[in-house]
């Protein structure tokens, strides 16, 4: 019986993660995984059936945290955007739950085709519609939070993508993004 040690799924784990942030899932190589984690190619498939697996499995501790992101309004005890303290307590919320995962959250927003990154999308999407629907009852067509939650979500996106690197950028334009889009949005519409 061959006894899977913890140490070699971290080393495979660690490797794919650079492997799939430097490359992409399509162009992400078994054999450069290996030798990123300092084993053989076979080596890896006593641990993962294929490259598919290995990926969902270095992306799903990020997708738990984007999970997290729903709690925000109950932890922080926000209902609206009405300050400059509830942009940066809001957005202190958001990196402290995403900073751990930037390579795996990078990973799942470099390819918008994929069905991880639709379904994070949709996620982030609902979880912005479900909060305005919460806190402005009736006051926004369902078909309008559809639109600026998604176009909240791909410029956040796109954001990360681009200043992946620079985290005190992201966090710049996410204070500067909740402030145009949630700033006292009840009293913007008569």
């Amino acid at each position: 019986m061959q006894v899977l040690k913890e140490s070699v799924r971290n080393a495979i784990v660690e490797g794919a993660i650079l492997e799939f942030f430097e490359y992409g899932f399509q162009n992400a190589n078994m054999r450069r995984i290996a030798d990123r984690a300092n084993i053989t190619v076979g080596n890896i498939y006593r641990y993962y059936r294929n490259k598919e697996t290995l990926f969902k499995e270095i992306l799903l501790p990020a997708e738990r945290a984007i999970d997290d992101l729903e709690s925000f309004d109950q932890l922080l005890n926000i209902t609206s955007v009405k300050s400059m303290d509830n942009v940066n307590q809001i957005v202190t919320f958001v990196m402290s739950v995403l900073k751990p995962y930037t390579r795996e959250i990078f990973i799942i927003t470099s390819d918008p085709s994929s069905p991880h990154y639709q379904k994070i999308k949709g996620k982030l999407e609902n979880v912005i519609i479900n909060k305005a629907n919460k806190y402005y009852p009736k006051m926004f067509d369902r078909y309008f939070l559809k639109i600026l939650a998604s176009s909240f979500v791909q410029s956040f996106f796109t954001t990360l993508r681009d200043n992946i690197n620079n985290i005190r950028r992201v966090q710049d334009v996410l204070a500067q993004m909740i402030i145009f889009y949630f700033r006292d949005v009840e009293n913007r519409f008569f």
